[in-house]
């Protein structure tokens, strides 16, 4: 167990309006992300019958493309000069991108055929997916350098894990929204409400890009010789050669691994297992609800664990997290029920209590593993880091979303049946709902064991940087 001592210099601390504006940019992240995420079966399959197994080869396909492109996002990151410094500039102008190509991707025409719909999903998400590229890797890397202490970094993701939930919220609605009476099936809903979800985009997205700085001693801008270039292939090596970084990497690919194999399932057992296929308001008011409280629990959860890592340490906090999201996920089984619908709330709000641990502690501990990149190498590219995490999940998110079709198939679902799904269908759906992202939490829990840099490691580390950056200083 990690021993707390340390406390934060009034230097180090980020000003409010300045982390609050940097925690509005997770919003448009949560958006984006989350509304292709959770949409895209319900809108191509279930809705316009596209065959789960081909969609899910376009979307793993897309995400290997997004996390091809995060390395040269990262290098060119790393490497750009402006007087905005180097993560800014391309923050404002991923605004732009990142709501036309949303947008976009969900105004397709009706009554076209399957082949069609499948090419306007391939084109839609490469380029939905290189916009998404060219916002977060510069927007994840501000986030490590808006500070170098141990405890403010936690603070500042606490505060963007938040306002994050804020983009959850939107998206959760949309169940409900989609759903109305006044659209004619849920893909004529989402085509209206990405007209005022791209507007809120836009604007979540380019807040940080305003509001936002780095720390002094982190800023690089175009009178900054200081800072050397460093060649592209040199920095993937270097980078992908760090065993803190590798450790936290697998952490995160692992766990959110198992819970996107069978993310999209969560819609299918609601409406065929506890609504006998029924798509009307009921069920999307559930399911609406339902995503509602994953949010709630981890706004609720983030001061706790925060507070508690203060006693016991990141490491110690993120494995009791992530137990108790096991025991959530567990309880999918008996509280999916038919009788009592309302009861898939409790495992959600358990879950985001690992949620909270994910997107805090992962990301607050990422800074320390660039910090002992740099010691050992004297360099220094959140850029690069930044864009290898997301190249490392997105390769599994992709393997993920690739079998989360093969799962949807092999549990028997046809989406052409006008009578109810099987027995074995839902049975099948249930068993793969609960267990895959179990197993996956476990997992998670022993390789978080593992992690290295301790509270104490991580302040020797800064105070052997800032001496070394003393002494290379121009006198």
């Amino acid at each position: 167990m990690e021993k707390v001592s340390h406390k934060t210099k009034a230097s180090d601390r980020v000003p409010f309006p300045r982390l609050v504006g940097y925690g509005t940019g997770m919003m448009g992240y949560a958006i984006m992300i989350q509304t292709y995420m959770q949409l895209y079966n319900p809108i191509f399959n279930d809705t316009l019958g596209v065959d789960p197994v081909l969609i899910g080869w376009i979307i793993a396909l897309s995400r290997v493309w997004d996390a091809v492109t995060d390395p040269f996002m990262g290098s060119v990151s790393d490497n750009t000069r402006s007087n905005w410094g180097r993560r800014r500039p391309w923050i404002a102008l991923s605004a732009l991108l990142c709501s036309v190509s949303f947008i976009a991707l969900w105004w397709f025409p009706s009554g076209m055929s399957q082949n069609f719909y499948l090419g306007w999903l391939l084109v839609g998400s490469l380029i939905f997916y290189l916009a998404f590229t060219v916002y977060s890797v510069p927007y994840i890397a501000l986030g490590m350098e808006l500070s170098p202490d141990y405890h403010e970094r936690s603070r500042v993701m606490s505060i963007r894990t938040v306002l994050q939930q804020g983009g959850f919220f939107i998206v959760s609605s949309l169940w409900w929204l989609t759903s109305l009476d006044c659209f004619e099936d849920r893909a004529e809903g989402m085509r209206w409400n990405s007209l005022w979800m791209g507007a809120v985009l836009f604007a979540a997205i380019m807040i940080p890009a305003v509001v936002s700085r780095e720390h002094p001693c982190m800023f690089v801008d175009k009178d900054s010789p200081g800072r050397k270039r460093v060649p592209f292939l040199k920095s993937i090596k270097e980078t992908l050669s760090c065993w803190p970084f590798l450790n936290l990497s697998l952490i995160t690919i692992v766990s959110l691994l198992g819970l996107m194999m069978v993310g999209s399932l969560g819609y299918y057992v609601t409406i065929y297992h506890m609504y006998d296929g029924d798509k009307g308001e009921a069920s999307g008011r559930l399911l609406s609800i339902v995503n509602y409280t994953i949010p709630i629990s981890t706004v609720i959860a983030v001061p706790l664990l925060q507070k508690v890592s203060t006693s016991l340490g990141k490491r110690t906090t993120m494995i009791f997290a992530f137990a108790v999201a096991l025991v959530g996920t567990l309880l999918k089984w008996p509280c999916y029920s038919i009788i009592y619908p309302y009861l898939a709330i409790i495992p959600s709000i358990l879950i985001g209590v690992g949620s909270a641990a994910a997107y805090v502690f992962v990301n607050a501990m990422i800074p320390e593993a660039v910090d002992a990149d740099e010691l050992k190498t004297g360099e220094r590219r959140e850029g690069m880091f930044s864009a290898a995490y997301s190249l490392m999940f997105k390769i599994g998110a992709a393997v993920a979303l690739l079998f989360s079709g093969y799962i949807l198939s092999w549990s028997g679902f046809d989406a052409a049946l006008t009578t109810p799904q099987s027995e074995s269908t839902i049975f099948w759906m249930r068993i793969y709902f609960t267990l895959i992202p179990a197993v996956a939490l476990a997992a998670s829990i022993a390789l978080a064991a593992y992690y290295p840099i301790t509270e104490t490691r991580a302040y020797e580390i800064r105070s052997e940087l800032e001496a070394r950056r003393e002494k290379a200083a121009p006198a």
